[in-house]
């Protein structure tokens, strides 16, 4: 099996060479600019600003934004302008250059306003952020390296698959350059830690060590990958060959399902709720297989037989059966539930694959109807080249007001709720503030203005979220002067569904403890509180317990499980309570917002079941090396 065709090796290897920095000027140049991206990554995590340290800064949410953008500024750039020089005096180079910086501000910026106005967590928006410009960043790259080569005005498609390939191996390869120093420095501070010298451990680990020595090394990797042409290209081609290998692999499990999918229908597929995930994972290797086999399109005809060429384009047709069900469970999970920024980081890519599975398809119904006219599935490479280029627009829109998933998801869960398809809760009316960036203050607002949230209810979950700063509630929210009477303790904390109300004395164990301080009492009986309280013989002693279980978080229900104790059964009146909170009860953390509402909802019914552990504890009464007789359990590890 050849690791190339003939045609196509001619182009790789000529790129190559115009690629490798070969002037002393530009590598000196590559550990100059790597020992600089280092000082200055140390400056901006070590150096105060505006009075405060970078981890004061971090833990806010805007400050921890702009340090994420001028992280992103100092790390992409450089390494962009080490990953494409070949003369530091182009003009080009720096035009380049400059537009990468710009795209970053843009992006970085319009995220940062967003976490500003709204207040909201700053996590998913900064890996969304992250998300799009590392994607960014390496499409624009192999574009910007062919546009610097000499040559044609017209940039050819070899030059771009060569560079984009070649680019991710670079990366590898500098990658392990850098760690592979980094083990040594290790091994040296170790061997001399055994002596009782701890000086170069010290050294290694200090700060500006660190920096200024990552930062050269960087720069010395960048020289040494792209000074190794040959290995680079090896790598490539090994690549490529298992690439060519396991296509028809692929090209046949593709088949087998779309066919399986006929006998089996498509309720099974949409019960896994992650259906779209999965088929779009699935496009993204057969797209990444096909270029490995296709590689520049230069080759007249296809490296199989006839029949496996038969198996690899009906794939290919079959790609748009995919597509086209990833685009229907996205679609049927937003009419279900709305747009959230997930769903439309999800449409984005079921969207933009489906664009990639129509042009491969036709590429091979084209080769079909005429597989002499041209080369083998030539119209890939245009559709690489057009796609490539709405990648990088798609991702400025989804980054910027043109398409700001929080403004599509925020008008999205608003009208669901003004038209009555979402029923209104604290916990929607919490995800409408903090989910949604600078759109969810607005739409709070303009759901408070509306009939569906006249409800004294409404208002007061409305006015609470809106005084808040932060999706959970402040610590200091409630008053803590407030007396709570029983009959208002039993408003805020209703029974569960099918549940028997608690003994008054319950109600006042919950009151007692809450006047303690005990947290997870007194959150039931705030003003804004979400509890439920569901009851049953649990252990089987004859005695009702009880769950306590607060719903307010948003993330999970957190329930404390309270039963009378044995031993005070039956106690006099106006002695201790004889109610006692045996331990907490943590459900599973979901992501999906709709299996946590969904949770709260079964809670709040008193769908409740027990499972009985189809294996006992087993214990031992053994004597501890005081002479005091010790029970042993032993329990099975799950």
């Amino acid at each position: 099996m050849q690791l190339d065709t003939p045609a196509s090796s001619f182009s790789s290897d000529s790129v190559v060479d115009a690629a490798a920095p070969r002037s002393i000027a530009v590598r000196n140049g590559l550990l100059l600019l790597g020992l600089l991206t280092g000082v200055a990554l140390y400056a901006l995590w070590n150096v105060p600003w505006a009075g405060l340290a970078p981890s004061q800064m971090w833990v806010t949410t805007q400050g921890g934004a702009w340090l994420a953008v001028a992280m992103a500024l100092l790390v992409q750039v450089p390494l962009w302008v080490g990953m494409a020089v070949t003369d530091w005096r182009a003009p080009r180079l720096w035009a380049g250059t400059a537009v990468l910086a710009l795209v970053i501000a843009v992006m970085g910026g319009w995220a940062i306003s967003g976490l500003s106005a709204s207040g909201a967590e700053r996590d998913g928006t900064l890996l969304c952020l992250a998300v799009a410009l590392s994607l960014w960043w390496f499409v624009a790259l192999a574009w910007f390296q062919a546009w610097l080569e000499p040559g044609e005005g017209h940039i050819p498609y070899r030059r771009l698959f060569v560079r984009a390939w070649n680019n991710a191996l670079v990366l590898a390869l500098a990658a392990l350059c850098v760690n592979l120093v980094w083990g040594v420095l290790g091994l040296w501070a170790a061997l001399f830690a055994l002596l009782g010298v701890p000086l170069f451990a010290e050294l290694f680990s200090h700060p500006l060590f660190v920096y200024l020595c990552s930062g050269t090394l960087s720069g010395l990797g960048l020289w040494i990958a792209r000074t190794q042409e040959r290995p680079i290209q090896m790598a490539r081609q090994t690549l490529l060959a298992l690439g060519r290998m396991l296509l028809p692999l692929m090209a046949w499990v593709i088949v087998l399902f779309v066919a399986a999918l006929a006998l089996t229908g498509l309720e099974t597929l949409w019960a896994t709720r992650f259906a779209a995930g999965l088929l779009m994972g699935v496009l993204l290797v057969h797209i990444w297989l096909v270029n490995a086999v296709y590689q520049d399109g230069s080759a007249p005809q296809g490296p199989y037989g006839r029949w496996v060429l038969l198996l690899v384009h009906a794939s290919l047709v079959c790609m748009v059966v995919l597509a086209a069900l990833a685009c229907v469970a996205v679609g049927l999970r937003v009419v279900q539930y709305g747009w959230t920024a997930q769903r439309v980081w999800a449409a984005a890519g079921a969207g933009l694959l489906a664009l990639y599975a129509a042009g491969y398809g036709w590429a091979a119904v084209r080769h079909w109807k005429a597989p002499q006219s041209t080369g083998w599935l030539a119209p890939i490479s245009p559709v690489n080249r057009a796609l490539s280029l709405v990648l990088l627009a798609l991702l400025l829109a989804l980054q910027t007001p043109v398409l700001d998933p929080q403004r599509i998801s925020a008008d999205s869960q608003l009208q669901r709720l003004l038209s009555g398809q979402q029923a209104l809760t604290l916990e929607h009316v919490n995800a409408l503030r903090f989910d949604h960036g600078r759109y969810g203050a607005d739409a709070l607002a303009t759901l408070a203005q509306a009939p569906v949230a006249r409800s004294e209810e409404a208002q007061a979950w409305v006015q609470t979220v809106q005084k808040r700063s932060t999706r959970s509630p402040e610590p200091d929210e409630p008053a803590a002067s407030e007396e709570v009477s029983l009959a208002t303790a039993q408003q805020r904390i209703p029974v569960a569904g099918n549940s028997p109300a608690p003994a008054p004395d319950w109600w006042q164990f919950v009151m007692d403890q809450a006047a303690s301080g005990e947290h997870w009492a007194s959150t039931c009986l705030w003003k804004d509180a979400d509890c439920t309280v569901l009851s049953g013989d649990w252990d089987q002693d004859g005695q009702t317990d009880h769950l306590l279980c607060d719903l307010n978080d948003g993330v999970y229900a957190q329930c404390a499980l309270t039963a009378r104790a044995p031993h005070r059964v039956g106690m006099a009146a106006g002695a201790a309570s004889p109610w006692a909170m045996e331990s907490r009860l943590r459900w599973p953390m979901h992501a999906d917002r709709v299996a946590t509402a969904a949770m709260d909802t079964a809670l709040r019914a008193g769908q409740l079941e027990v499972v009985t552990s189809r294996w006992p504890q087993w214990q031992l009464q053994v004597t501890n090396e005081e002479g005091k007789p010790q029970t042993a359990v032993g329990q099975l590890e799950r």
